[in-house]
């Protein structure tokens, strides 16, 4: 039951217009000063207000001020009404914040409308304003794991919720910390959890600042992708790029480390492009945004190779092919490395070390 507020100096008026509400099912606060009216306001609030312009301690706009000084997100629509019916009363009413202006006496055919629609607009600007704020903790949930530019493309479906996924070129990194099980028996689990949380921050914003995408954080570890679902001629070499932006990162993170008598990370990073399947994966009860195929299984068993060669950056043959059409990556030096026999694959991959 919607409760409305009425403030009117006349008794008979306030009858009245207390009776009518009542019969169409509204609860009615009735005042008769602005003084009584602004205490009960501080400690209530009401779904309407139907406020008299002229009452006897004070004019009606006083509290129609006190009104839109404490209003929440969703304004209480105020009706200010008067014997006094000019274009100056209501330009006054109207610029101070009312919603409407009804001249005395009241027409009550006229009011019962205007009350109705006003309080059908609030519960829609409320259902609006609901929407709006789960909407944004769903786009906050998303920004952890995509670019804003990819989670815009969701929220305005122009990515698909629904099950299933396309056939992408894309470039997959994997990222993984070294010596981990070392380093948490050393500093306890939970100063470990704290460590590599705001590590994995920082390693996210680089990804992110590059164009990719976080598909899933592997406990030491996180699975990146560039071009999914949407490729661009540029992934490959956003993802070097990504690459060596972490290795500088953790360079300077390793330094600092260092000079504090702390262990620094070891780490490795594998990068492998090509097609994938891409998509949404499981049941219509759960769903998970996925990448399967070969260059996925490639990124991983090369990133499981920078634990014996001295390189921290080891990419396939077709990230490196990628990259080279990059201008921002001149300084980069990529190094051939010997074919190697990746687990799995009965071809040898051409490998390239980036960095030195």
């Amino acid at each position: 039951m919607a409760q409305l507020l009425v403030v009117e100096d006349d008794p008979v008026q306030l009858e009245q217009i207390a009776e009518f509400l009542t019969r169409w099912g509204y609860e009615v606060h009735r005042s008769g000063t602005a003084t009584a009216t602004i205490g009960w306001l501080a400690t209530n609030t009401p779904d309407l207000a139907l406020i008299d312009l002229h009452l006897p301690d004070g004019p009606g706009i006083e509290i129609l001020k006190n009104i839109r000084d404490s209003d929440g997100t969703v304004p209480i629509p105020v009706l200010m009404m008067s014997a006094t019916d000019s274009p100056e009363v209501r330009i006054v009413c109207m610029s101070t914040g009312a919603n409407d202006f009804l001249p005395k006496p009241l027409n009550f055919a006229d009011l019962s409308m205007k009350i109705q629609q006003a309080i059908e607009l609030t519960l829609h600007k409320k259902e609006i304003h609901a929407l709006n704020k789960k909407l944004e903790k769903e786009k906050g949930f998303l920004l952890k794991f995509f670019p804003d530019d990819f989670v815009e493309k969701i929220l305005n479906e122009e990515i698909s919720a629904e099950l299933g996924g396309a056939i992408v070129t894309a470039s997959i990194m994997f990222f993984d910390i070294r010596g981990s099980t070392t380093l948490a028996e050393k500093i306890g689990p939970h100063a470990y959890a704290e460590t590599i949380s705001t590590l994995f921050t920082d390693i996210m914003d680089i990804v992110f600042g590059h164009s990719g995408s976080i598909n899933e954080l592997l406990g030491d570890g996180i699975l990146a992708t560039f071009g999914c679902p949407s490729p661009t001629i540029k992934d490959a070499e956003n993802s070097v790029a990504a690459a060596v932006a972490i290795a500088g990162h953790m360079a300077m993170l390793n330094d600092i480390r260092r000079a504090d008598g702390e262990v620094p990370f070891g780490f490795g990073i594998g990068i492998a492009t090509g097609k994938i399947f891409a998509g949404n994966i499981g049941s219509t009860r759960l769903m998970k945004y996925a990448v399967m195929g070969d260059p996925v299984n490639t990124a991983a068993r090369i990133q499981d190779l920078t634990k014996e060669m001295p390189y921290q950056v080891l990419i396939d043959e077709n990230t490196y092919r990628g990259a080279q059409t990059s201008a921002d990556l001149t300084q980069v030096k990529f190094t051939a490395l010997p074919e190697q026999k990746l687990r799995g694959k009965t071809e040898n991959v051409n490998i390239f070390g980036v960095g030195g």
